[in-house]
């Protein structure tokens, strides 16, 4: 008798394959870092859809840098992070002292993320965040919107796919690229860094922030 059978609907971190606004919580590989060049400090949040038929699914890589070379970026950079903070219940007069302390807080909170299809320079097709809104009572809501036809067959997860002879299967992948929040258990799921930045963790600060994570959360 067979252990089990080969079921492509019944896997962890599936793809998620629209575009469209997803209820998400903030996953344990996000991390803290800094931006290459001039070394401007940097959030790198990947988040997990919670509820649909995406259920489960990785949106990754949300890139969101605290520039304040000039006072124009600076004010855009006190907005973005704010509108982020707000998404994830944070209340007004809530403070923060560092991006890093941001990013161990928010892990395990949840929040709504609306995505599109984007091409980068290399040519790979993915979802990228465009906007971060409270979580939706109503659930996820996929637009439809696949990857355009003829684009690089690339996820947001950053896996490609490359062929395989060994055994049964067909195909393999390569990786390329608290709290007012109770701390959440961690988890290793999914931890592939940013290429190209630094690995300092993002779990050296906890507490104040952000609502306690309710019960049922997955992290």
């Amino acid at each position: 008798m067979a252990l089990f059978t080969v079921d492509t609907n019944n896997i962890l971190g599936q793809a998620v394959e629209e575009a469209g606004t997803y209820n998400v919580v903030v996953a344990p590989s996000s991390q803290y870092t800094t931006t290459q060049q001039a070394g401007n400090p940097m959030a790198v949040f990947d988040y997990e859809v919670l509820d649909g038929k995406y259920k489960g699914g990785r949106i990754r890589f949300d890139n969101e840098v605290w520039d304040t070379s000039t006072e124009e970026k600076g004010n855009l950079s006190i907005k973005r992070f704010n509108t982020i903070a707000v998404a994830l219940g944070a209340a007004n007069g809530t403070s923060f002292d560092s991006i890093q302390q941001f990013v161990s807080q928010a892990v395990g909170n949840k929040l709504a993320v609306t995505v599109d299809w984007e091409t980068g320079q290399n040519g790979k097709t993915y979802l990228s965040v465009k906007s971060h809104k409270p979580f939706m009572q109503d659930g996820s809501k996929p637009n439809g919107v696949k990857r355009p036809a003829g684009s690089s067959n690339t996820g947001n997860s950053g896996f490609g796919n490359h062929k395989s002879k060994s055994g049964g299967f067909g195909t393999t992948t390569n990786s390329q690229q608290g709290n007012g929040f109770n701390t959440p258990a961690s988890s290793n799921a999914g931890n592939t860094q940013a290429p190209g930045y630094s690995s300092q963790s993002s779990n050296s600060y906890h507490g104040g922030g952000f609502p306690p994570i309710p019960d049922g959360s997955p992290f």
